[in-house]
């Protein structure tokens, strides 16, 4: 469970998340603190809220797809289907017409012609809305369970924010929307996290990059892949991963780095390598150890850091087999804490 700290912090950030995305009002959903004094209901609420926005969502394809339409009052309802008996033809064996295709051409006046342009413009409109909100609701939840120690009292910058809605609002898959509201957090959080350039470019991100990205995400030992564990890498799969990353730019393009770990002890080598909840906790002799390694570039780094998930504990114990074999000690387990000190548990010596 939270400490009071940490939920105080977390409360502010989920408040500046809100504050910076829908103003110091409502707009429309239940504003965080409104909810604060009776958490009872928060989850209720904010799944009616999800439902709501899926719902609007859901009708707005059919008003695209023309299954319904605008009554005289102004209402939504299922589309009138007497609009197509004009077009039904009688069997040719009880009478043989010829069909003329311009017959079944609806070329609309100019004026109907302007309505559904801005009937199509509000439809567009209203679903980049609703995606942003739904991106809100995500980041709040991301913001309730983040572990920081602190956050910047400085506000996102309004040429940053107007940037990032432009792209959020067009992300429709779960996966899209969670990568920028773990986008929005960092900067509400930290302003100047993400650059200008950074939110253009994860604008250009198809499914299939994020796939791999969150494939290979799973063997980030903090900035970089460990190219020593032997028996785990295959060729066929891994080496085309690993070359779409260097055309990202995520990936250096040096095929012998390496990585040096300094000791953290003052007798002796110990280091921790992360990789999401696990650790591999490395003892020995010396100051220091250089591991053959894929590094991450800036950018690389700023992009891998956006995705959580779990460790690939063969990968692991890969990399933790090879560090044996040089004569290092190694134990893997779980780590919950930052990269250089936390708690290590669970642990289990190689």
């Amino acid at each position: 469970m939270a400490g009071p700290d940490i939920a105080e912090r977390r409360a502010k950030l989920v408040d500046r998340i809100w504050q910076t995305l829908f103003g110091g009002g409502d707009a429309a959903l239940l504003a965080p603190w409104r909810m604060r004094d009776r958490p009872g209901d928060r989850a209720r609420v904010r799944e009616a809220e999800l439902k709501a926005i899926h719902t609007m969502l859901g009708e707005l394809d059919d008003l695209h797809a023309g299954r319904k339409e605008f009554n005289r009052a102004g209402d939504i309802v299922e589309a009138d289907d007497r609009r197509s008996a004009s077009h039904i033809r009688l069997n040719a064996i009880i009478e043989v017409a010829p069909e003329d295709p311009a017959a079944e051409l609806a070329v609309p006046d100019t004026a109907a012609a302007l309505r559904r342009i801005r009937l199509d413009a509000d439809i567009g409109a209203l679903r980049r809305s609703l995606n942003v909100r739904r991106i809100g609701l995500r980041a709040e939840a991301i913001a309730e369970t983040l572990e920081f120690a602190g956050q910047s009292e400085r506000p996102v910058d309004p040429d940053w924010l107007l940037r990032w809605q432009e792209s959020a609002a067009r992300a429709v898959g779960p996966d899209f929307q969670d990568l920028w509201a773990r986008v929005l957090v960092d900067e509400v959080r930290q302003p100047g996290s993400h650059s200008l350039r950074t939110l253009a470019w994860l604008a250009t991100l198809s499914r299939a990059d994020v796939e791999t990205i969150r494939i290979v995400s799973r063997l980030d030992l903090g900035g970089f892949v460990c190219r020593d564990a032997a028996g785990y890498f295959h060729a066929d799969i891994h080496e085309p991963m690993f070359a779409a990353l260097e055309e990202m730019g995520l990936l250096a393009s040096d095929a012998d780095a390496s990585v040096t770990l300094q000791t953290v002890a003052e007798r002796g080598f110990r280091a921790v390598l992360r990789c999401h909840g696990k650790a591999l906790v490395i003892e020995g002799v010396g100051q220091e150890l250089a591991i053959p390694a894929r590094p991450f570039t800036r950018l690389g780094r700023e992009v891998f850091a956006l995705f959580s998930g779990t460790a690939d504990s063969a990968y692991l114990f890969a990399v933790g087999g090879a560090l044996k074999k040089r004569g290092f000690r190694v134990e893997i387990g779980d780590w919950m804490g930052e990269q250089g000190s936390g708690l290590f548990a669970e642990k289990m010596k190689l």
